[in-house]
């Protein structure tokens, strides 16, 4: 069976057990998944190999508690556990492109790999935003196999106070919104990146935002802020099926052919 490994960044308990019965029920029964915290002090975070060992892709999930800037000062504490979370994901993140395995990243996770590729996160008030808004393929993204039959624009969840300003070095641009440039990216042929949340379906966009008062814009009830996103929600079973589970397979036949 094809196993997943998320990687997550958040502080609070009950965000994180929140987090991984997301996406718990967003992978289904198309693969096994295994947690990591990328918080934990106890692994050993210069051997990257022994995270994936056995895994056929990564996903680094978002984060409410740490931002790359966030409108916060340099030195913020929760600035500073930023930059070390993009330190230890840099040994999982350059493994996986060596052996070839495949990386979903979503919000923060998707700014952690815009960071590592010189996309400059910065704290956009413009971009900034959190509810259901629509997002549009770029001419790249309808041709993109990842992509194959989704519509042309489809609404997604959001909520994020930091935004990639400049475009990733090597970066193709698959999608944006209408206050969101780099909605949607891919590196390579197997790195892909969201700013949005395909995890989340509108009723745990809901509960995501009242667990989040200050993603809320002043005055907002988070019930009228979420609409259905349902076309998003097909993503990740679709990046297991149509990205993960093919380069999974090349691999065991190659190994099946090396013994063989």
């Amino acid at each position: 069976m094809v196993r997943i490994l998320v990687v997550q960044s958040r502080l609070q308990t009950e965000q994180l057990e929140r987090e991984r019965n997301n996406y718990c029920r967003a992978i289904g029964d198309h693969a096994e998944c295994i947690f990591l915290s990328a918080l934990d002090e106890r692994l050993a975070w210069s051997y990257p190999d022994e995270f994936l060992k056995g895994q056929d892709g990564v996903i680094f999930g978002g984060s409410s508690d740490f931002d790359f800037h966030g409108g916060r000062t340099p030195r913020d504490p929760m600035r500073l556990m930023a930059s070390m979370i993009l330190s230890r994901s840099k040994l999982i993140i350059t493994y996986a492109l060596a052996q070839r395995i495949p990386i979903l990243g979503v919000c923060f996770g998707h700014q952690l790999l815009g960071e590592m590729h010189g996309g400059c996160v910065s704290h956009d008030v413009e971009q900034k935003k959190s509810g259901t808004f629509e997002v549009r393929l770029a001419e790249e993204g309808k041709q993109d196999p990842l992509l194959a039959d989704m519509p042309d624009s489809f609404n997604a969840q959001y909520g994020h106070k930091d935004s990639i300003t400049k475009h990733p070095s090597g970066a193709t641009l698959l999608a944006s919104a209408s206050s969101c440039s780099f909605s949607m990216l891919r590196y390579g042929d197997n790195v892909y990146t969201v700013q949005f949340h395909p995890e989340l379906r509108a009723k745990d966009a809901v509960v995501a935002l009242q667990a989040n008062p200050q993603y809320i814009p002043h005055g907002a009830n988070p019930e009228d802020l979420i609409k259905d996103s349902s076309e998003a929600s097909r993503l990740i079973p679709l990046w297991i099926e149509r990205i993960v589970a093919p380069l999974r397979l090349k691999v065991v036949s190659s190994t099946h052919a090396r013994k063989g």
